[in-house]
């Protein structure tokens, strides 16, 4: 949730090299392991909204058909105040192969994820100007960046939680081990869904549930017009959310990557991936209302 979607952008920088690493989309690689369960998320029930059902479609690597449907997520009442977040990484695919998915450093450390511990973090839902209920996308990027690459100091520059455009957000990275290097992020919204837009939807338990998808593109370039090009990448993130009582939140979160063509080898890497997806990862997620 960092927003879900912001937070999922930013794992896989924390991760891969390439994309310093990469992209909450870009995340999830995927190939089956048992990893270190946060919780038994409920399977999304493809009957309940397209996002389920995009979901439930294991390896789709075609992109999302949606827009830009809304200006920012709404989110329902029950998710307004601060949660402490556990995100476990439970499948990595390469569709197309380890070349393109990054290489087989960057497929290693994926699957790596898998036997890792989950991530754990805090992420908050606050009211905008209008009294909608909102992701603060900046203290969520914080907090994640704060869990995975290094402390407090890992992001830089970040537009307060009060005044910020869930469409655009531009800050640094500095993460640990990065030899001290300071990388520019831009995440910019491309398209944009949350069901229900209204009213509610409940699961064969009687739960209710909420969904978003967000896609992202994601660039991350060295500050100061270095040569090296920036690495820009369209990350795709979903997350089901079902919500297991007042206090806890389960979703599962799949994160869908598509190469970019830029320039030189950035280009040809995307005309070999002709549209598609080269690396999709999915997450059991826990939310406990603190």
């Amino acid at each position: 949730m960092l927003h879900a979607c912001a937070c999922a952008a930013l794992r896989p920088a924390a991760e891969r090299r390439d994309v310093l690493v990469g992209a909450p989309a870009a995340l999830h690689v995927a190939l089956v392991a048992p990893g270190v369960a946060a919780a038994a998320a409920p399977p999304p029930d493809g009957s309940l909204t397209t996002l389920r059902r995009r979901v439930g479609q294991r390896v789709t690597t075609a992109r999302p058909s949606y827009g830009l449907d809304a200006s920012d997520v709404y989110y329902p009442d029950f998710f307004e105040g601060s949660w402490r977040t556990t995100s476990a990484a439970v499948d990595v695919q390469a569709p197309l192969g380890a070349a393109l998915f990054g290489g087989n450093a960057s497929l290693a450390a994926a699957l790596k994820e898998l036997r890792s511990p989950p991530v754990v973090y805090d992420c908050r839902f606050v009211r905008d100007a209008r009294g909608r209920l909102v992701a603060d996308r900046p203290y969520n990027i914080r907090s994640l960046a704060a869990a995975t690459m290094g402390g407090a100091g890992a992001v830089r520059d970040l537009p307060d939680s009060a005044n910020f455009n869930p469409d655009d957000l531009t800050f640094k990275l500095a993460p640990e081990g990065s030899g001290g290097g300071v990388y520019l992020a831009r995440l910019r919204a491309l398209a944009r869904r949350y069901e229900p837009a209204a009213g509610e939807i409940v699961d064969g338990a009687g739960r209710r549930v909420f969904d978003v998808g967000e896609l992202t593109r994601q660039q991350l370039s060295l500050p100061g017009g270095a040569a090296v090009p920036p690495s820009v990448k369209d990350i795709e993130t979903i997350n089901c959310f079902t919500r297991l009582s007042p206090t806890r939140v389960a979703a599962v979160q799949r994160t869908s990557t598509w190469l970019v063509a830029t320039e030189g080898y950035a280009a040809m890497r995307a005309q070999a991936a002709d549209g598609r997806a080269v690396d999709i990862r999915t997450y059991d997620v826990l939310y406990e209302r603190l």
